[in-house]
């Protein structure tokens, strides 16, 4: 909307000129037209709204792999490992 309203303003600013008699009045017009259409250009479009709250789900309470101590080190491993890559040992 700021846009457009920027580029109406340009607009009126070249009307304004063939409609000015006064040089001064002429010179602001096209000062008017160069802000007006330079700023309706280069504004930057506006933010997406930002999501609604309930987009994102609560994490599981449950792993979604399954997991077994080592029954060297005693940290957990992957259930499909044999062997432990902490300690190198056969799990």
């Amino acid at each position: 909307m700021l846009r457009l309203t920027f580029f109406l303003y340009g607009i009126l600013a070249s009307i304004n000129i063939y409609l000015a008699d006064s040089l001064t009045v002429q010179i602001l017009s096209i000062l008017g037209i160069l802000f007006g259409l330079g700023i309706a250009i280069s504004w930057p479009e506006p933010l997406p709204p930002p999501p609604p709250p309930d987009l994102w789900s609560e994490a599981p309470d449950d792993k979604e792999r399954d997991m077994k101590l080592c029954s060297n080190c005693g940290k957990a491993v992957d259930q499909k490992w044999s062997m432990c890559p902490y300690c190198s040992k056969k799990v």
